[in-house]
Order: C-alpha cells, then structure tokens, then sequence
C-alpha cells in the first residue's frame, strides 16, 4: 500500500467515521479543513499516526495547519521529513 493509500484510508477509516462524516473517496487536491475532515483534535490523532507510521514528530506548538489542508500537502510534510 503506497503512502497516499494508507493515508486516505487512516482518513477514511479513522478521522471520518469519528466525525459521523460519509466520505468514501479523498482527491489529493480536496480541502481537507475547509470540508471539515480535519479540525484541531482530528489533526492530532493525524499527528500521531504519522509518528507511528513514518516517525515523524511534529511538536503541537509547530504545526502549521496549510501542511495539512490537502492530501497532496501531507504526502509533501512525511516526503520532507524523510529527507531529513
């Protein structure tokens, strides 16, 4: 399963089906704030499946919310943080 898959499906499976939030499919480009998905709470759970995934840490007071607005932009934070 390549990285945009697990993380749409972490999405789909865990922060939608929490929110009530009927959403089967995720583009890379959707507005992941804007649309709902992703709120202060649901950013953190997102935060410590990265961590436990791709170990990536990310401390609270350092996240910058346009790294997660879109699936295209979260790909870009674990391909950054890789590269480290």
């Amino acid at each position: 399963m390549s990285d945009q898959e697990k993380i749409k499906q972490f999405l789909i499976d865990e922060i939608c089906a929490d929110q009530g939030l009927d959403i089967r499919e995720i583009a890379e480009e959707d507005d992941l704030v804007d649309s709902g998905v992703l709120d202060s709470l649901s950013i953190l759970k997102l935060l410590s499946f990265l961590d436990e995934e791709y170990q990536i840490d990310i401390s609270a007071d350092a996240i910058n919310l346009d790294a997660f607005k879109t699936l295209e932009s979260i790909l870009r934070l674990i391909g950054e943080s890789k590269g480290k």
